[in-house]
C-alpha cells in the first residue's frame, strides 16, 4: 500500500478539499481509495494499493490544491 501526503494550500480547508476528492473518486468508480484529513496540518493523507488509473485521477484532482507531495 503506497501513502501520499498532500500539503493543502493555506487558503483552502483540508477537509473540503478530502471531500471533493473523495467524490470525485467515487464518480470514477474507484472505491479502494483510503483519504484521511489532517486539519491542523492542512494535510490529506491518501492510502491506495498500486493502482495506476486511481493514481493519475488523483494527481490531476490534487495539482491545483497542493504546494506538496509526500510519498511514503
Amino acid at each position: 500500500m503506497r501513502s501520499h501526503r498532500y500539503i493543502i494550500k493555506d487558503s483552502l480547508k483540508a477537509d473540503e478539499v478530502a471531500r471533493d476528492l473523495e467524490l470525485q473518486l467515487d464518480i470514477n468508480r474507484m472505491s479502494d481509495v483510503r483519504i484521511l484529513s489532517v486539519n491542523a496540518q492542512n494535510e490529506i493523507l491518501v492510502q491506495m494499493e498500486e493502482n495506476e488509473e486511481a493514481g493519475d485521477v488523483i494527481d490531476v484532482f490534487m495539482k491545483e490544491y497542493k504546494t506538496a507531495e509526500i510519498i511514503e
